[in-house]
């Protein structure tokens, strides 16, 4: 589990298009109505207690792409083709991709075992995130630390903390685990350029969830390359 170039750099605050005005569309809004139900409700989404009030928030049916398109823009992007992780990318055409917004990481996959998850992790310092997750789409509503319990292990710690090294209790969130953060090898890493390719190439009309998930993150205002600060550690198998 999802930072910027640099802490500090994550910090800033993007541009609020402000609730139901959704931001102008990157390449043509082609998304469905339900989408566009979930792009009205904008706003900044920096913390997981606030991802989680905006997954409450939003239009049934929630899933991962109406929580990607409720985030205000400007946005960036790292997708990578790895497979090592509870959210493994199915393929270089549906990688696992990081939707980078000022201090919080998000993670999805158009299609295969993780599409149904959303992982989350906030920066805590340069390198160190505390970590959740969400599966979708939701049946209730999620209680405030649902996020963090759900990583949870019979061993008082996470299955996160499985990789991610020196994990340890968030000090003021019941709950909540910090651990160091990971980068993923550059050699798997898929640049925007071929994401806005497979964007362009579905379909007005195609309703699958791999095609909503690309209008979710291209169709709703500014979208940018992003990358992780070399700071953070690479993820070793």
């Amino acid at each position: 589990m999802r930072a910027g170039v640099l802490f500090s750099m994550l910090l800033v605050a993007c541009v609020d298009p402000g609730p139901g005005v959704p931001a102008p569309a990157d390449a043509g809004n082609h998304a469905s109505a339900g989408l566009n139900a979930c792009a009205s409700v904008r706003g900044r989404v920096t913390t997981i207690t606030a991802a989680t009030e905006r997954l409450n928030a939003l239009p049934p049916p929630v899933t991962p792409a109406c929580f990607v398109a409720s985030l205000s823009r400007p946005i960036e992007l790292v997708a990578t083709t790895s497979i090592f992780s509870a959210q493994p990318a199915a393929s270089r055409e549906s990688p696992r991709i990081f939707v980078i917004v000022p201090a919080l990481v998000t993670s999805v996959v158009p299609e295969g075992e993780g599409a149904h998850l959303v992982e989350f992790a906030q920066w805590m310092t340069p390198t160190r995130t505390l970590k959740a997750e969400v599966e979708l789409p939701l049946l209730a509503p999620l209680s405030a630390e649902a996020p963090y319990t759900r990583v949870h292990s019979n061993h008082g710690v996470t299955s996160c903390g499985l990789c991610h090294r020196a994990e340890e209790p968030h000090p003021t969130i019941d709950g909540g685990f910090i651990s160091d953060a990971f980068r993923p090898d550059p050699a798997s890493l898929v640049p925007i350029s071929e994401l806005r390719a497979q964007h362009a190439a579905c379909a007005e009309g195609d309703e699958s969830e791999r095609c909503a998930l690309f209008h979710a993150l291209f169709d709703f205002g500014e979208v940018r390359q992003g990358a992780f600060s070399n700071e953070v550690d690479l993820f070793i198998k």
